[in-house]
C-alpha cells in the first residue's frame, strides 16, 4: 500500500526532490499539536521504500501521548529522498494521528466498555484507518467482510429475519460470528432466540438501550451499541449496560493532528 502510494507522486523526473540530491541532512517530525501519535512504523516504511533509503528513527512511541513541539521521527540521508518521503510519511502520521487522538479521548470515557470502528473508512486507507483506532485504544471491528457476518435492516427486509440467520449459517464458516442490527427490543430478542453472537442495537436512544439490555440479561449474547453515538454523549451510552459501542465517526470525523518536517542539519 506504501508503495501505491508513492506512486500517486511517480513522475518520469521529480525536480523538486532532485534539487536536493547528493547533498546529507537530517530532518525532523515535530507535532504541532497535543495528541496521541500513531503511525510511526508506517511512515518508516515510506523511507525504507524509497532509494537511497534514509536512515529512520522514531523518537516517541506509537500510542504515546505527546505535546506541540514534540519531536516524533527524525530522517537523515540523501536530501532528495528525505524530500521525496517527506509528504507521504506526514500525511500517514498526520491522519492516523487524528484517528488515534479521538478514540483515546472517547476510550477514557466509556469506563471498560469496548469502542469499536465501523467500516465507514476512506477506500484505501482503511488498514491504517482501523490500526489507528487500535493504537488509540478501540477495536477495529470487521477489517473485512470476511471478518463476521452482519445482518442489518435490508439483510432482513428482503429475507425476513428466521431465513437471513438460517442463509447465514448456510453461508459463513463455523469460526464467524453472526450479528444482527436491531432497531427495537423485539428484534433484538428475536435474534437472540435464534441463537446469534452478537446484537447490534441501532439508533436508539440511551432509555430504549436500557430497556433492551435488561431484555437481553438472559442470553449468551454480545450487546452493541451504534447510532448517534458522538464523544458529547458517549459516557451516558456506555453506562446503559452494553458490551460495545461503535462509532463512524472515529474515522469519518476525526481532524488530523497538524505535524511539520524541518531540516535541522546539513552536510554537503
Amino acid at each position: 500500500m506504501i508503495q501505491r502510494y508513492l506512486g500517486e507522486d511517480s513522475a518520469w523526473r521529480d525536480a523538486s526532490s532532485a534539487v536536493a540530491g547528493g547533498i546529507e541532512v537530517e530532518a525532523e517530525a515535530v507535532a504541532r499539536e497535543p495528541g496521541v501519535v500513531a503511525g510511526l512504523e508506517e511512515a518508516a516504511v515510506v523511507f525504507d521504500e524509497l532509494s537511497p533509503s534514509p536512515e529512520y528513527s522514531a523518537e516517541v512511541g506509537d500510542g504515546d501521548r505527546v505535546s506541540a513541539g514534540d519531536v516524533l521521527f527524525t530522517v537523515e540521508g540523501d536530501g532528495a529522498s528525505v524530500l521525496r518521503g517527506e509528504r507521504l510519511a506526514l500525511n500517514v502520521v498526520g491522519r492516523m494521528s487524528g484517528v488515534a487522538t479521538s478514540t483515546r479521548e472517547v476510550v477514557d470515557q466509556t469506563d471498560g466498555v469496548t469502542v469499536a470502528a465501523t467500516r465507514k473508512t476512506t477506500p484505501g486507507f482503511r488498514y491504517f484507518e482501523k490500526r489507528a483506532v487500535e493504537v488509540g485504544g478501540g477495536d477495529p471491528h470487521r477489517y473485512d467482510l470476511a471478518d463476521s457476518v452482519m445482518l442489518k435492516e435490508n439483510h432482513i427486509a428482503a429475507l425476513g429475519l428466521e431465513a437471513a440467520v438460517t442463509r447465514a449459517r448456510e453461508e459463513a464458516s463455523f469460526t464467524s460470528k453472526i450479528e444482527v442490527e436491531a432497531e427495537d427490543v423485539d428484534t433484538a430478542v428475536e435474534a437472540a432466540d435464534h441463537g446469534v453472537d452478537v446484537v447490534l442495537l441501532d439508533n436508539m436512544s440511551p432509555e430504549e438501550l436500557e430497556a433492551a439490555v435488561e431484555a437481553l440479561a438472559e442470553y449468551d449474547v454480545l450487546v452493541e451499541a451504534s447510532g448517534g453515538i458522538s464523544p458529547e454523549n458517549v459516557s451516558e451510552y456506555a453506562s446503559t449496560g452494553v458490551d460495545v459501542v461503535s462509532m463512524g465517526g472515529l474515522t469519518r470525523s476525526s481532524e488530523w493532528m497538524d505535524v511539520s518536517m524541518t531540516v535541522v542539519e546539513v552536510n554537503d
